[in-house]
């Protein structure tokens, strides 16, 4: 499939709402202190609140927005929904960081989320297999689809596939291909979470690093659980055998960077094809009182059409897993370093500036300024800026936290 030939044939069709967004924004209920509250999450807000949930822990909240037409209207919506949660929390606070805070020392004091019968059995089940501090972890996760009219235009302008789904299936594994490839860049301009607190049930790292949660010591299933992304086919196959062989207790524990999602769930998936992609590596950013920007949005609208503009070579599931390398590779490094990937990090930002131009996108070339200077100045990057405020110690670093859980910035 030429992509790059059918996007500049729909050029007219490309604009800020080329990626439609929805986003979930998980993160841990504190006291003033910055412990674990030791609360029940009220029932009556769940109830006047459809997108409040909980994850794992009962402390452990999960705001869940529908998707919206762009990234100004998918951070309108969760800042309008984590405004009005933080409001009916108070005094509690929602903690701004992937890693948590100090655990209790007790593993029975980190309380599973008190729901029904099934999922509080699933949650044991996964408290079992990777303990239930690492399942603490929090993030945002996006879920992303190409505009309808801008898919059907595509479609229309190819001549490969006989049937829109079987292409809308291409269009969608092309980008969570490349996504997979070049996930680093995002670890490394928005990775946050250079170290973890005490209790974390996590090693510590020497030193700070740009992101412990994507690396692999954080937020990842158990080794041998390989899945792939060569077709829809083979990854349901995958992902269905590591379930039936027992190292995967549902689909749903698939903690993969990329999901490849449909509304009805895996079996729909599999039969219907793609509807959408679930991007889960980005770490809180402390300073959003969304837990994700405008700016970082933005970036992630381009980023994945860039996704679909380069091209995918034959063999991805050894591209995939050279992302992989890269994105560990990323995820370590101290947060001030010009980070390894430096070369391939330029080539990314002259081909989204390439695709900006050819697109007529002014937005898009901002954003590729912004990826080189951040490249060139690692003191841009999140890890970077959070590093240099707490100076290394976990004191400041709670001090840091606690402040702008108390007063957070909402730019929406």
């Amino acid at each position: 499939m030429e992509w790059q030939q059918l996007l500049m044939e729909n050029t007219a069709l490309i604009n800020a709402q080329v990626v439609q967004i929805g986003l979930e924004r998980e993160g841990q209920r504190v006291t003033v202190t910055g412990h674990l509250a030791d609360t029940a999450l009220s029932p009556t807000l769940i109830s006047e609140l459809s997108g409040l949930q909980r994850d794992f822990a009962e402390t452990q909240l999960e705001l869940v927005t529908q998707p919206q037409a762009s990234a100004v209207a998918a951070l309108h919506a969760l800042t309008m929904l984590t405004q009005q949660v933080r409001q009916r929390l108070l005094p509690e606070l929602i903690w701004p960081l992937s890693m948590p805070p100090t655990l209790p020392r007790e593993d029975r004091d980190i309380p599973i989320a008190k729901l029904d019968a099934a999922a509080v059995a699933y949650r044991q089940g996964l408290a079992h297999r990777y303990g239930r501090r690492r399942q603490m972890l929090s993030g945002v996760h996006c879920n992303v689809s190409l505009a309808a009219s801008l898919m059907m235009g595509l479609y229309q302008a190819q001549t490969d596939s006989r049937d829109f789904t079987t292409f809308q299936n291409h269009c969608y594994l092309h980008i969570a291909q490349n996504y997979l490839h070049y996930r680093w860049l995002l670890t490394y301009l928005y990775g946050c979470s250079p170290r973890c607190w005490p209790q974390s049930g996590l090693t510590p790292p020497a030193q700070p690093v740009r992101s412990l949660r994507n690396s692999s010591s954080g937020y990842t299933n158990r080794p041998g659980v390989a899945v792939s992304y060569a077709s829809l086919n083979d990854y349901c196959q995958t992902l269905q055998a590591a379930v039936d062989n027992g190292k995967l207790s549902a689909t749903k524990e698939f903690y993969g960077q990329v999901r490849l999602r449909h509304a009805g769930g895996h079996s729909q998936l599999c039969q219907d094809g793609i509807q959408y992609l679930e991007l889960r590596n980005l770490d809180l950013n402390p300073w959003a009182g969304a837990g994700i920007d405008l700016s970082q949005l933005t970036c992630l609208t381009w980023f994945v059409l860039l996704m679909l503009w380069l091209p995918v070579p034959a063999s991805t599931d050894n591209w995939i897993q050279a992302g992989q390398r890269a994105n560990e590779q990323v995820a370590i490094e101290t947060p001030m370093q010009v980070t390894r990937q430096l070369t391939e990090g330029e080539q990314l930002a002259d081909a989204l500036q390439t695709m900006a131009t050819s697109l007529h996108q002014p937005h898009a070339l901002q954003v590729a300024q912004h990826i080189l200077t951040s490249l060139h100045d690692p003191a841009n990057t999140l890890a970077a800026r959070w590093e240099q405020q707490t100076n290394d110690s976990l004191e400041r670093a709670t001090q840091l936290a606690l402040q702008l859980a108390t007063t957070p910035h909402f730019n929406a």
